[in-house]
């Protein structure tokens, strides 16, 4: 057959066309993970989103077993991304100083009102560094991150507070909103005040009281808004930010900015009363040091770098206090899920403390090697329940390798920290709540067992790791030393299907009873 030459041009052009497709789609760096195509706007996230929009963690893993890989190559958008969903590959990222970088992702610049980069969670480079050292350095004087017998002290008045409203019932109008006369409890929320005046102690050296505390439930509502929403839509919105002007309320871009800027009109409103009674040379709190360090500097006002300026202390508080209202309140609240199906377990741990601490004093962080089953279950919990799935993203700050392949600079790594607690030749049987996996024969913890990385590790390790800790033993301990966990009258048992991923993984807020004993 006779080709004229306008079809032939109408071959070689329909040839280069699809050509070009097939190299948009497929091509990738040299020697990259294997893993789905690059489709136009979204790149293989728009694969990620078809396999499980509400959990791309999951849709992760399913990738995964589609290219029977642990180390999956995909494209963010234009980002090079790998997702490492192996043990031993998640602990080397963890503790090479050249994967400790931060992307700059558009999510984390929604959290400050001008949509600047700041704070410690999502920087990067000298900036980061300085900050980092000055506010872990001076919260530690104060009882972040180590033993401090003033902040234990402060923190079990806080629990007996808590002990008495569950016990009494809400004294305030505020708390009618999250507890009722019978002893029921409405969870996360009830919880919300103990962790973060724990950590406002630490900040300020005063707690806000009782009657006082509405402000604090408040902002931890925020703080859940922002936690709960944060994975799919967020993420579209680092990809695509010029999303938020088309579908501001669909995409829940208001609920997101709203949530993250509601807990830093708190903060900000805590560091605006410190620092309107601020005397120089007078320091009585963490705040003094720092507003001292801001008198001796100049902002900086470039996009990307930041000193002791007023923003960045707001960020800079705020990375820590997200995880004390939200976080661990949240953990617990995953926790008390686990324990309304296993009663065996509270059964357990009362008598255990019943023998230990007795019923005449809360448990103290001096009892906890002496509880080790208590200590146990909230190691299981962390590990079965991972708070932050795919932990915080990591980006490759040089060219280099990882377990044979080429990892090009500014590639973003997202580590599957649910997966690997989840790898059977590790843990044997994962899917079960089973806290003596951290026993030995002698039913004593044996940290050797706990390869867990709940809070991640190395540079990157979550700094709030040790006061998580603390606080969360003190308290669940507390609580089920004086009340036995019941699901209220007329509630099924939770159905752990239905929790939602966020920037964390999370219940609907559930009413759990708790029964004095």
């Amino acid at each position: 057959m006779f080709v004229t030459p306008t079809i032939f041009l109408w071959l070689v052009t329909i040839g280069l066309i699809a050509y070009r497709c097939h190299r948009f789609l497929f091509d990738r760096p040299k020697n990259f993970p294997d893993g789905p195509p690059k489709f136009p706007l979204l790149g293989g996230y728009a694969v990620m989103l078809l396999i499980n929009f509400y959990h791309l963690h999951r849709a992760a893993n399913k990738l995964c077993e589609y290219y029977r890989t642990k180390i999956l190559g995909i494209y963010l958008g234009n980002f090079p991304t790998v997702i490492v969903n192996d043990f031993a590959t998640v602990k080397e990222v963890l503790n090479r100083v050249e994967f400790d970088g931060r992307p700059d992702l558009f999510i984390a610049r929604m959290r400050e009102k001008n949509f600047l980069l700041r704070g410690i969670f999502f920087t990067q480079g000298p900036d980061w560094k300085e900050q980092r050292r000055f506010i872990l350095r001076y919260l530690r004087d104060y009882g972040f991150g180590r033993r401090f017998d003033e902040l234990e002290a402060e923190t079990n008045a806080e629990i007996l507070t808590l002990v008495e409203m569950l016990r009494y019932g809400p004294r305030h109008e505020h708390e009618t909103e999250f507890m009722t006369k019978d002893g029921c409890a409405m969870v996360p929320n009830v919880f919300f005040a103990c962790f973060a005046n724990a950590f406002l102690y630490v900040l300020t050296g005063e707690r806000i009281n009782r009657d006082e505390a509405g402000a604090l439930f408040e902002t931890g509502k925020y703080a859940m808004m922002f936690q709960r929403t944060g994975d799919d839509y967020g993420t579209i919105y680092s990809l695509l930010p010029w999303m938020r002007h088309l579908f501001p309320n669909r995409t829940r871009y208001r609920t997101i900015r709203e949530g993250s800027l509601g807990v830093n009109r708190f903060i900000e409103s805590i560091i605006q009363k410190r620092l309107e009674t601020h005397e120089e040379g007078h320091v009585r709190c963490f705040l003094d040091l720092y507003f001292t360090e801001m008198k001796k500097t100049v902002p900086r006002t470039e996009d990307n770098r930041f000193t002791f300026q007023h923003d960045q202390l707001v960020l800079g508080i705020v990375d820590f206090f997200f995880p004390a209202i939200s976080g661990a309140t949240t953990q617990i609240a995953l926790l008390l899920e686990r324990l309304l199906w296993h009663p065996e377990v509270v059964q357990k741990m009362q008598a255990e403390i019943d023998d230990v601490v007795g019923h005449g004093r809360l448990p103290t962080l001096d009892d906890r090697i002496n509880l080790p089953y208590t200590e146990a279950t909230l190691r299981e919990a962390m590990r079965i329940d991972t708070l932050v799935p795919s932990g915080v993203a990591h980006m490759a700050m040089k060219d280099t390798t990882l377990r044979g392949y080429d990892i090009p600079k500014d590639t973003i790594l997202v580590l599957g920290l649910d997966s690997i607690h989840m790898q059977k030749d590790i843990w044997g049987d994962p899917e079960r709540f089973r806290p003596e996996r951290f026993l030995n024969y002698r039913g004593e913890l044996s940290l050797s067992k706990d390869v867990s990385v709940p809070f991640g590790a190395g540079k990157r390790l979550c700094a709030g790791e040790t006061f998580a800790r603390n606080t969360m033993f003190l308290i669940v301990s507390a609580l089920v030393q004086n009340f036995n966990i019941r699901q209220r009258l007329g509630d099924k048992l939770p159905d752990m299907g239905k929790r939602s991923t966020g920037i964390i993984i999370s219940p609907a807020d559930y009413w759990v009873k708790f029964e004095p004993r």
